[in-house]
């Protein structure tokens, strides 16, 4: 498994392809039902918080942790740029770190503008397991905080504007992850592209990335 390509965060139905390996997110909600995509996380998204049901799903997303095929819980998190007011946010998050810690399972994290909320929200949870900040398009000094704090960044097409490039320079390969997303793209171009810009060959990026997944997944 060491010599393909994990993509750690795709919203896209592909293909099997025998160098290829994608982690499919299931986003809970009342009209979706769960796909199995070789590896699947789920989670309730903030954007899909039902207002004036906050805790809908969360009873479905315990009975999916139960399934060992589902390997984390998320993508979860807080966005500040959408309607659902914070605090509701907030409580939906906080349940799922408990569920994430009763069952032991990493977290795919989404945040926008509330990286000071969601590591609070962690450190108040006392949660100690494995955190990745998905879709990471930060500035490289946030990226160095997170870094240091043991978190892992997750980058997608928006490295291929070449914005990132010091920060993916500079941090360590054992935090990083590749993702697609909801982006039509073949996650091998961001390998290649990595590979380029941290002057190592293919073969060492898709051996590290392996190793990060075992050690965040088991």
């Amino acid at each position: 498994m060491a010599q393909i390509y994990i993509d750690i965060h795709t919203h896209q139905h592909h293909s099997p392809e025998a160098d290829l390996f994608g982690v499919y997110n299931n986003m809970l909600n009342s009209d979706q039902d769960l796909w199995l995509f070789q590896t699947v996380t789920a989670g309730l998204h903030p954007w899909h918080i039902a207002e004036e049901d906050p805790g809908k799903g969360l009873s479905l997303l315990e009975e999916l942790l139960q399934d060992k095929e589902i390997v984390a819980v998320g993508e979860c998190g807080l966005d500040k740029a959408i309607s659902i007011p914070l605090a509701i946010q907030q409580t939906v998050f906080q349940q799922q770190i408990r569920l994430a810690k009763a069952y032991r399972k990493p977290l795919i994290i989404h945040c926008v503008r509330a990286f000071e909320e969601v590591q609070y929200a962690l450190k108040a949870e006392q949660f100690t397991g494995k955190s990745i900040f998905h879709g990471f398009n930060k500035n490289k000094t946030l990226a160095d905080q997170l870094l240091k704090k043991g978190f892992y960044l997750s980058f997608g097409a928006s490295i291929l504007t070449g914005k990132h490039d010091d920060t993916l320079v500079s941090a360590p390969l054992d935090q990083l992850f590749l993702e697609t997303d909801d982006v039509q793209l073949d996650i091998r171009t961001l390998y290649a592209y990595m590979a380029q810009l941290k002057k190592i060959s293919l073969e060492e990026l898709k051996n590290t990335v392996f190793n990060n997944y075992q050690l965040v997944f088991g």
